[in-house]
C-alpha cells in the first residue's frame, strides 16, 4: 500500500519575496495553495514573518493573511504549525521577513 500526498514545499528563501515552487526545475510563483506550515531560521532576535495574498512586493495590510514572531537569537529554528486546512491563499504567496536568514512554506 502506498501513500500520495499532495504537500508541498516551496523554494527555500533568504529575504523577503514571492514564495515559489519548482516545476520541472524551473522555479514558479506559488498562486492557489493552503499553507500548512512555516519553517524558519532567525539571523537575528525578535525575527518577524508576515505572509500577504498577493503577487508583488506590495504587502498590503489588508491582504495579510499570517504573522509570525519568534527567536531570542540568532540560529534559532521554529517551526510555525497551521491547524486544519492550513491558511489559504487564492491569489499568490507573499514574504516580508525581518531577521530572519531562511524560511519556507509547506503547502497543498
Amino acid at each position: 500500500m502506498s501513500i500520495t500526498s499532495k504537500v508541498r514545499q516551496s523554494v527555500v528563501r533568504t529575504s523577503s519575496g514571492q514564495m515559489q515552487k519548482l516545476i520541472s526545475g524551473t522555479a514558479a510563483n506559488i498562486t492557489k495553495a493552503n499553507i500548512m506550515n512555516v519553517f524558519a531560521q532567525a539571523s537575528a532576535a525578535d525575527a518577524e514573518i508576515k505572509i500577504y495574498n498577493e503577487i508583488g512586493s506590495g504587502a498590503t495590510a489588508a491582504n495579510l493573511i499570517f504573522h509570525g514572531k519568534f527567536a531570542t537569537a540568532a540560529n534559532q529554528v521554529h517551526e510555525f504549525k497551521l491547524p486544519g486546512a492550513g491558511i489559504y491563499a487564492d491569489t499568490g504567496i507573499y514574504a516580508d521577513v525581518t531577521g530572519s536568514a531562511e524560511y519556507l512554506v509547506v503547502f497543498k
